[in-house]
């Protein structure tokens, strides 16, 4: 593994939100866990870019696409910037092992995805090659 980059620190404090029952909730507090952990994933902003809200909406409408046809179940997720308005919507994910999410991430041009436990918030390089985590309350 090598280091992680600056913007790993970024994404290890993003607050991640699961739609669930009609209520969001925060993801490590998700039903979603009590099949074992999950992964969250976005399309938006493919390495950075900047993209319009229709561009982000079609890219987010294939992946939700891609994800049901690798078997995987998808909910909606919010990733939050906690110290900004930034936000980014994507896909909570049962179902899919840590080597398919990943696979998804790079083929969405993705930095990064997430991986979630009951304890523990995980960034994942879609390239493998970084992972950093933090606790959950």
């Amino acid at each position: 593994m090598s280091q992680a980059p600056p913007q790993a620190a970024a994404y290890l404090k993003t607050r991640v939100t699961v739609f669930e029952e009609g209520a969001w909730v925060e993801a490590h507090r998700s039903r979603l866990l009590a099949h074992g952990p999950f992964h969250v994933l976005t399309a938006w902003n493919p390495l950075d870019a900047r993209c319009s809200e229709a561009e982000n909406r079609a890219a987010d409408e294939r992946m939700r696409v891609r994800i049901e046809a690798l078997g995987g179940t998808p909910w909606r997720s919010v990733g939050h910037d906690p110290d900004s308005p930034h936000h980014e919507e994507g896909w909570a994910v049962s179902g899919l092992d840590d080597a398919s999410a990943l696979r998804l991430g790079a083929e969405f041009d993705q930095h990064a995805i997430f991986r979630i436990t009951a304890t523990t918030q995980e960034v994942i390089a879609s390239d493998d090659t970084w992972r950093v985590s933090r606790p959950l309350p």
